[in-house]
């Protein structure tokens, strides 16, 4: 493989290697960085893959129709080796063949598993907006006061969120019981480290103050100093909060 890294391209975070619909007759290898693939306007994120993933596998197909969109989320250099030139080297070396289908594969089962979530994503919004009268009520009695702002910008993805709550929970959805976070990092936290109801941001006496739930692993951090487990720290404008290796500021 060390011959196919003549043909190595370098991706900025942005870039779109190519689009759902395109003709597609290159085979990619990652050396470095990250990509999405994504289909449904770019909205629904089939895979993440990393460094050692392959993408491009239409360029086998006859028609060499794309069958998703590549985004890079993650500076990235990519061996983009020509169709010719792949199959040349899978019929020269069966090692390489079997290795190719056997990333393909994991990559299959991959999208296989994001779209299932996906449609139970889609059931659990549904049973959301069936909630009864009363929840409704209970969940506006919680509001902090319109006139105090505060947010936390969630760094990997640049995604900001608007604290409207006095208690709010941060965490991982949990697609079994329903349970869904207030902060909701699932889509931020691809590796599964962070817990469904991770910690807590509680609005008291006009303060803010930060605290790590019972039965949450893998820590809270506040300003690079880990947080003890019930204990409410008190949050300052800049703060940096990490949930087990998620970066988050407070601004308030």
């Amino acid at each position: 493989m060390d011959i196919a890294k003549k043909y190595i391209k370098h991706f900025k975070t942005g870039d779109v290697i190519y689009e759902k619909g395109d003709l597609q007759t290159d085979f990619y290898i990652i050396n470095k960085g990250k990509v999405q693939l994504k289909i449904e306007g770019n909205d629904l994120i089939l895979a993440t893959l990393i460094k050692g993933d392959f993408f491009g596998e239409e360029s086998l197909n006859s028609d060499h129709i794309a069958a998703y969109t590549v985004d890079v989320i993650e500076d990235s250099d990519i061996i983009e080796i020509p169709y010719v030139y792949l199959v040349d080297m899978m019929k020269k070396n069966t090692k390489i063949a079997l290795k190719i289908l056997k990333k393909l594969s994991e990559k299959n089962l991959k999208i296989l598993n994001n779209t299932l979530l996906m449609k139970k994503k889609i059931v659990i919004v549904d049973k959301e907006e069936d909630a009864n009268e009363e929840t409704h009520d209970d969940a506006i009695a919680e509001k902090i006061p319109s006139d105090i702002k505060a947010y936390l910008i969630i760094q990997r993805s640049n995604r900001i969120v608007q604290l409207i709550k006095k208690k709010t929970f941060l965490g991982r959805r949990d697609y079994t019981t329903g349970f869904i976070p207030d902060v909701d990092l699932t889509r931020e936290d691809e590796e599964k480290y962070i817990s469904r109801k991770h910690s807590s941001i509680s609005y008291i006496n006009d303060k803010f103050y930060i605290a790590e739930e019972p039965g949450s692993v893998n820590g809270t951090y506040l300003n690079g100093n880990r947080l003890n487990t019930s204990v409410k720290y008190e949050l300052k404008n800049g703060d940096e909060l990490t949930l087990c290796h998620l970066n988050l500021k407070f601004k308030h």
